[in-house]
């Protein structure tokens, strides 16, 4: 793929992104007002289970499919490729939901939510199996356009169910939520397939198009299977802390912080749903070209780290958005930045492991990151509550970015420049240290200039290009639009 098919694909993915995180800054303080802390925190905790259950029933097939997608260019084998991947996953999915139910409904084991909760609950993970199937295709074809549509599709068919069952009913709104929830999923598996029914016809799919044996993506993505759960587990340990030490309270509120930081959502999304496989493909054509993945760690570390401490400087205004109930978020939310700041960075240095199939090395990265917030949970969240899961999962990322940086550059090194990385690294955690316990102040802006001008002192090339090629680009949008006119 050239560069600017790359940034034009990039540009639409991150347009949509950008309504959806608009129609989701102006729907949550509307649900945050409607909804108390704790049942927003039983949504948050719902959610989490059913992406604990995506990744382990997935059992790491979603990863063996875009590392062997590109080895030939056939339709057909790329379809009987996607049927060897998607089949065990989704029969797993509906044997492990059908035990699930009738334990619930008999009342043989005592599960967090009720039978009908617990119902909606497997349902909604059966559906995420074949929508995460669905949506990876969409990525590997490219499909920009598709993939904002169904991104917008979901965020709005939420919003206009939640709100649309919120008001009618009135009560029980963890019930209304949740089928808000699981209903603008299942509209978007099915849209998505419909749109690529080519790729989902399998009546027309001959297996032994796929030259890759089931045992060889097997042997691949079995490694997964343990590094996705345990890196899913350690994304969700803070919720998980939260609710053992404190409350469902203190779990919506930390959600709720969560939402607001969604707002790195326009170049996160936008850049993770495009680089894996275009370094993949770049790497097979071109394994040499160390350059390429370097320019792209540059660029995406200046981005990121910009968004992060801007976020953290304008913390208490997000925060009043979402209510009187919820203003304790503008101390939660500065460590976690550092979420997607590390885990979108990390996608450009851990390459070498998708490169040369070590996907067994990823356990040791999930185990290393989940231990680490164990620990600080523990540790922390009995102390300082919401914010010591904050800081622990901030940690943890840091952890999580460094492991997955050092084995990446054992098997395919890049000079990613990891002093300077590590620098930017310690001030910015030092201002959101700062800014964890202390309110907007004069100190807070200070802070915000000096982190902006270590950032512009160790990227200044990569500042520069970024400036010179948004000026281009806009002078170059204004030049076709000035042509269109006088035509």
């Amino acid at each position: 793929m050239q560069k600017n098919s790359f940034l034009k694909q990039f540009a639409v993915i991150g347009s949509g992104t950008l309504i959806n995180l608009l129609l989701g800054l102006l729907s949550t303080p509307i649900i945050t007002r409607i909804v108390a802390p704790d049942e927003y925190g039983q949504l948050s905790i719902f959610t989490m289970y059913s992406s604990i259950a995506l990744m382990v029933l997935c059992l790491g097939l979603d990863q063996a499919a875009i590392r062997y997608y590109y080895e030939k260019d056939e339709r057909n084998y790329k379809r009987a490729l996607l049927l060897r991947c998607v089949w065990l996953p989704t029969l797993a999915g509906i044997a492990v939901s059908l035990v699930v139910i009738l334990l619930s409904w008999s009342g043989m084991v005592k599960f967090e939510f009720t039978p009908i909760i617990m119902t909606f609950l497997c349902i909604h993970t059966v559906d995420q199996i074949i929508y995460r199937f669905s949506q990876l295709i969409v990525r590997l074809e490219r499909k920009a356009n598709l993939f904002s549509f169904l991104q917008i599709l979901q965020k709005l068919c939420y919003i206009i169910l939640s709100l649309m069952l919120c008001y009618s009913f009135r009560a029980n709104y963890l019930l209304l939520l949740v089928i808000a929830t699981v209903l603008s999923y299942a509209v978007c598996m099915v849209v998505s397939i419909i749109a690529q029914k080519d790729m989902w016809n399998f009546k027309k799919t001959d297996s032994n198009e796929c030259h890759i044996t089931i045992k060889e993506l097997v042997r691949y993505s079995s490694p997964f299977i343990l590094s996705m759960s345990v890196t899913t587990l350690f994304q969700a340990i803070d919720k998980i802390s939260l609710n053992f030490y404190c409350s469902y309270a203190e779990v919506g509120i930390y959600s709720s912080a969560m939402s607001l930081v969604h707002i790195f959502a326009v170049v996160q999304t936008a850049f993770n749903t495009l680089w894996a496989p275009l370094s993949v493909e770049h790497y097979t054509k071109f394994p040499e070209d160390k350059k390429f993945h370097q320019n792209a760690n540059q660029v995406i570390t200046v981005v990121m780290f910009f968004l992060g401490i801007s976020l953290i400087l304008v913390k208490d205004i997000f925060a009043v958005l979402l209510g009187e109930k919820y203003r304790e978020t503008a101390y939660i939310l500065p460590f976690l930045i550092f979420n997607p700041i590390m885990y979108t960075i990390s996608e450009t240095t851990v390459a070498g492991l998708v490169f040369k199939k070590k996907s067994n090395l990823q356990v040791v990265v999930a185990v290393g990151a989940c231990v680490t917030n164990i620990i600080g949970n523990t540790a922390l969240v009995p102390l300082l509550g919401c914010q010591g899961a904050a800081i622990s999962t901030g940690i943890s990322y840091i952890v999580f970015y460094l492991l997955r940086t050092i084995l990446g550059m054992k098997y395919y090194y890049v000079n990613f420049k990891l002093l300077r990385f590590g620098l930017l690294t310690a001030v910015v955690s030092l201002y959101a240290f700062y800014n964890t316990f202390c309110k907007f102040n004069i100190l807070s802006v200070i802070g915000y200039i000096l982190c902006a001008t270590i950032l512009f002192i160790l990227y200044h090339d990569t500042v520069i290009w970024i400036i010179k090629y948004c000026l281009n680009f806009v002078r170059g949008w204004f030049i076709k639009r000035k042509g269109k006119g006088e035509k």
